[in-house]
């Protein structure tokens, strides 16, 4: 895993694959009562494997 990585996603920031629980918190946020204020939003949670601005 550690050579797929850094060779065919050497962009990722974390350097490291995501957790289930990670991706399930940002889940969890959006479900709950915090979130009612949230319209139409887009989440990444790839820990930096796509580079944006």
């Amino acid at each position: 895993m550690d050579s797929f990585l850094d060779e065919q996603r050497p962009h990722i920031e974390l350097k490291r694959r995501g957790k289930p629980e990670e991706v399930a918190a940002v889940i969890a946020f959006l479900c709950s009562e915090q979130s009612s204020f949230v319209v139409g939003s887009n989440y990444r949670v790839d820990g930096g494997s796509v580079a944006s601005l």
